[in-house]
């Protein structure tokens, strides 16, 4: 067990010594282990705090690149560089482009705009006139569960109390026990700093004047 998990068995009242319902084995953690790793997919996803740099090397007449991630999932760009022009690329999308530019296949030159195709694809605009180029991406990206006790956990440690709350959270919903699943999932939304994900009165509409009631 990791450090992340010896804390959520704490917190359901497990003995970490010697485990009674959560042995100290793959398959006897799996549960906690799942929801953790769940937990620190979806705050990555959300707060998109863990990036990582991808270099893109860019070849003559060639438009569109599969990015190759073996360690994480690609989520999405955050900046483009080309560090040999000191120029930064800007976001667009097929539909401007086509709006825009309908021709914009064939132009050729130095790439002034990139867009993202699918789950991990990049697209260019315009398409390189020659080799050498290099792209600079800062990417938000997703972990890849862990499966060891010594994988790195790629979460900030801000966040990591966050996690396991959830992780206990969903242990008592799998048990029926929802006031204490909701009691740790408001302490998940406080910790990780989401509240605005769940408001506390919900959304109100309001209007002034009109018609009826006689404008009231």
């Amino acid at each position: 067990m990791n450090a992340l998990e010896t804390h959520a068995l704490r917190l359901i009242g497990e003995n970490v010594a010697t485990p009674d319902v959560f042995a100290d084995t793959v398959a006897g953690i799996a549960p906690i282990r799942d929801s953790i790793n769940d937990a620190i997919q979806e705050l990555c996803m959300l707060t998109g705090s863990y990036r990582r740099t991808y270099l893109l090397p860019l070849y003559a007449d060639r438009q569109f690149y599969r990015m190759g991630w073996e360690a994480d999932h690609f989520g999405w760009v955050v900046e483009c560089w080309d560090r040999n022009r000191r120029r930064r690329l800007t976001q667009t999308d097929i539909f401007k482009l086509n709006n825009d530019d309908p021709w914009w296949m064939q132009r050729n030159g130095d790439p002034i705009e990139y867009f993202q195709v699918g789950s991990d694809i990049l697209g260019l605009y315009f398409k390189p006139a020659s080799n050498g180029i290099i792209l600079e991406l800062e990417c938000v990206c997703i972990p890849k569960p862990y499966s060891n006790d010594t994988d790195p956990i790629k979460l900030r440690e801000v966040f990591q109390r966050a996690v396991v709350y959830l992780a206990v959270c969903e242990f008592y919903a799998a048990r029926g026990d929802a006031k204490r699943a909701t009691e740790y999932f408001d302490r998940y939304v406080e910790t990780a700093g989401i509240m605005s994900l769940k408001p506390e009165t919900p959304e109100r509409f309001y209007q002034f004047g009109g018609n009826n009631n006689n404008g009231k």
